[in-house]
């Protein structure tokens, strides 16, 4: 029985440490759960705190530049006044005679006709002959005609260096034939540089200028003068644009062409921005397919203006939430960069919102410490008070409250749609990334699952404000067409190459400011398609524009890369 007694406590004795030991050890794990928690919650914080900065850092960065440009337009503007305003001579047209009122303007009766000189001899830098082999009117034979005539053409071109470039004069000696066949007068056919006083050379430099830097028409002639080293053999701004009618028929060719290859492309990113035409606001849209940037001048924004070249398309197209997308039938993606540029304007917003409210209540609550040291300090000072604002009403203190919890609130729901998006453009693997493998890339159906769980717990909390209510509705109605990019390879889910291709067009608006002829701006269009099409190639542009110049479309489409050579016969062996 002893042994018994002793055998129990000994064994009681094991289990009331074992049940202490254990219980220690649970208490020492539930405070290191506890210790992780906080340090947790501590970080999520953290994170939240940073990303705050980071959009007020972003947000004054983008009002830096938006004050510069408007430094910008405002100095532009004092000084187009300043000249306006400046001075004429006091001593001008003291030494003629007559009134302006009753001179007579222009050349004097009886001189010379104006217009281009012909250059000096000495200033011709090449001589070319031109002769005929063949009659242009009935294919007959000249070889052994003697010509009867000639006339002389001068061209001014400028001619490419190893280093730049210089003005060459070229004396063009063209001679005349009488066929004696059908009896015509012939000679060899220019083409549209007949009666032409600029080369080749010339004209696609102008237009390399004003398509790649976007210059002004004024930037160019000075930039002519530069490399001519005089006014006389430069091109006035009408001359300019005449060069650009003068190509239309070509340039409308290459243009259908485009058409065409963006009907068969796999996907298209649309966008357009606005011009101003002469008092009215019109619309360059553009178009960036897989081989071709297409512009388009339009005077409306609907859908009218791209319908055309949408019908029976097969592709997937990429652009914004712009409402006249959606009267085409065309599969879409919609911009991801578009909503994440939205919700971080909605943050930044609160969050300013949210600062401002606790600046007022932290200077109130200083105000009321102030009042309360005053009263129980000791005699107040003589002579009149310093003027003090007078502290908030509690109306107001629990306004500034409720301003403060939903700001903070509408900046956390942002975010969280933010983060959510945001995952499209990681590089760390996440099966929603346009950067993973397409078959570790989860579904669209998937993805929208994910976007209705975020949407209903955002719901259940409560909306902040109306942005978030607003943009929560668009989800949900542009929900299919948010994701379409996890299930095609060549889609991307933002319309950056849109936008970017639009980059060119606004630094033009901004040096021109104003557009006049709405015929030269559509001819204008196809002349900027066909530029960023070779730099969207990586093609040289001055190895397409002489082509085109010359007429030879042909050669242009097969440099782009539109028209396939076809591969030389096999030769089977006998």
């Amino acid at each position: 029985m002893v042994i018994w007694l002793v055998f129990s406590s000994v064994l009681v004795g094991i289990w009331v440490y074992l049940f202490y030991k254990l219980r220690r050890k649970n208490k020492m794990r539930h405070q290191e759960f506890e210790r992780s928690r906080a340090q947790l919650q501590a970080k999520d914080s953290e994170n939240v705190r940073l990303k705050e900065e980071l959009l007020i850092i972003k947000s004054g960065k983008e009002k830096l530049k938006a004050n510069l440009e408007k430094y910008q337009q405002e100095n532009k503007k004092l000084q187009e006044a300043a000249k306006k305003k400046r001075k004429k001579r006091s001593d001008a047209g003291k030494h003629r005679d007559v009134s302006s009122k009753n001179k007579r303007t222009g050349k004097p009766k009886g001189a010379n006709g104006g217009g281009l000189k012909n250059p000096n001899p000495k200033e011709i830098d090449y001589t070319r002959e031109h002769y005929l082999d063949v009659c242009p009117k009935c294919d007959t034979s000249l070889k052994e005609v003697n010509p009867f005539g000639h006339h002389v053409h001068y061209i001014r071109d400028f001619e490419k260096l190893k280093r730049g470039m210089q003005l060459v004069y070229i004396k063009h000696i063209i001679y005349r034939y009488k066929c004696p066949r059908c009896g015509k007068l012939v000679s060899k056919y220019f083409g549209k540089l007949k009666n032409a006083r600029y080369g080749l050379g010339m004209i696609a430099f102008a237009l390399w200028e004003r398509l790649k830097r976007g210059g002004s028409w004024e930037g160019i002639r000075f930039t002519m003068e530069h490399v001519a080293h005089t006014k006389e053999a430069v091109p006035t701004i009408k001359t300019f644009i005449d060069w650009i009618r003068k190509y239309e028929d070509e340039m409308v060719e290459v243009y259908d062409a485009f058409i065409e290859a963006i009907r068969k492309s796999p996907y298209a990113h649309v966008d357009e921005t606005g011009i101003p035409m002469d008092g009215e606001n019109w619309w360059l849209w553009v178009i960036v397919a897989a081989e071709v940037v297409l512009y388009i001048s339009s005077k409306s924004r609907g859908s009218d203006t791209i319908k055309d070249i949408f019908r029976e398309y097969e592709g997937i197209m990429v652009s914004d939430f712009w409402s006249a997308y959606n009267k085409l039938s065309v599969e879409q993606q919609k911009c991801l960069q578009h909503v994440v540029r939205e919700l971080r304007n909605i943050s930044l917003k609160e969050l300013d919102n949210r600062n401002k409210a606790e600046k007022k209540l932290n200077v109130d609550n200083e105000l009321n410490e102030r009042e309360k040291n005053e009263n129980t300090s000791g005699p107040k000072n003589r002579g009149r008070p310093k003027k003090q604002p007078k502290p908030l009403t509690s109306e107001k203190r629990e306004k500034l409250e409720e301003i403060k919890v939903q700001s903070e609130k509408a900046s956390r729901q942002a975010t969280k749609f933010i983060d959510f998006f945001k995952n499209a453009w990681k590089k760390d693997g996440n099966d929603t990334s346009v950067y993973t493998p397409l078959e570790r890339r989860i579904s669209v159906a998937e993805a929208e699952l994910r976007l209705k769980a975020l949407i209903k717990e955002v719901k259940e909390e409560g909306p902040a404000n109306d942005d978030i209510e607003r943009l929560i509705n668009r989800f949900e109605k542009y929900s299919p067409c948010l994701f379409t990019y996890l299930e095609n390879p060549d889609i991307l889910p933002d319309n950056n190459p849109a936008e970017r291709e639009l980059r060119p067009f606004v630094v033009q608006r901004k040096v021109s400011q104003n557009f006049i002829s709405p015929e030269t701006m559509r001819i204008y269009a196809m002349h900027l398609s066909l530029y960023r099409t070779c730099e969207r190639n990586r093609v040289n542009y001055e190895d397409v524009i002489i082509p085109l110049l010359k007429g030879d479309t042909t050669e242009v489409l097969r440099l782009l890369g539109l028209i396939k050579e076809n591969p030389p016969p096999i030769q089977i062996s006998k």
